[in-house]
């Protein structure tokens, strides 16, 4: 064999690795730069949640531009391993000015998004245990979004979850079927709409950008 050829596998190995390195590197909580007259701020955190294969790099460039345009402030990043155990970085102590809380899959190629409902679920439960949580927002691309609506409708009628205040959903799939092949997350995802009667008093508005359907 070609020496040459012996070596491809190392370096694709490990241009893998360094990829997935750099694309687990957060950018670091900034002060809000300046105070903007035109926005209302408040202690209810944002969460941002990638899509499928999604990393830090989805979200790092909008967080470092919202501290330095005055509008809101990152406060914690939670990271979910293989396994499903959370990880929290950073300093909050439930309060600031428009608080942002980056979210991060170990697994985020996976085949569905069902196990992202589950970890998201658990990421909800610890922020309203640990920080008080009463109320979140949410922004979410692709089946990072697919997963937030999944969590609300079937478990955000729990009691030990914090209420949905709003949620951005940017190019989420949430009905991926057709009529030959009917989606099943999204049949399960009907299945359970009646919980959203529940939900009515406890959020205030959706909003949708991109392709995406409702139930």
């Amino acid at each position: 064999m070609n020496l040459k050829w012996q070596w491809l596998p190392i370096i694709l190995g490990g241009s893998w690795l360094g990829y997935h390195w750099l694309g687990q590197r957060t950018v670091p909580p900034e002060p809000l730069s300046c105070h903007r007259q035109e926005v209302t701020y408040s202690r209810t955190p944002t969460l941002l949640i990638p899509g499928w294969a999604g990393n830090a790099w989805t979200f790092n460039g909008f967080l470092r531009w919202l501290p330095r345009a005055g509008y809101a402030q990152k406060v914690l990043t939670v990271r979910v391993s293989w396994t499903g155990k959370l990880r929290f970085s950073g300093q909050w102590d439930g309060a600031g000015e428009n608080p942002v809380i980056q979210v991060l899959f170990d697994h985020s190629v996976t085949r569905g998004y069902q196990q992202q409902v589950q970890w998201l679920t658990a990421i909800l439960r610890a922020l309203k245990q640990r920080y008080g949580v009463a109320t979140y927002n949410v922004v979410a691309h692709s089946w990072g979004g697919s997963a937030a609506v999944h969590a609300l409708v079937r478990y955000g009628h729990h009691a030990g979850l914090p209420a949905l205040h709003r949620l951005v959903l940017l190019g989420a799939p949430v009905d991926e079927g057709s009529l030959s092949a009917p989606d099943e997350s999204y049949r399960r995802l009907r299945a359970a709409k009646h919980h959203l009667m529940a939900l009515i008093p406890r959020h205030e508005s959706l909003t949708s950008t991109g392709r995406s359907q409702g139930i």
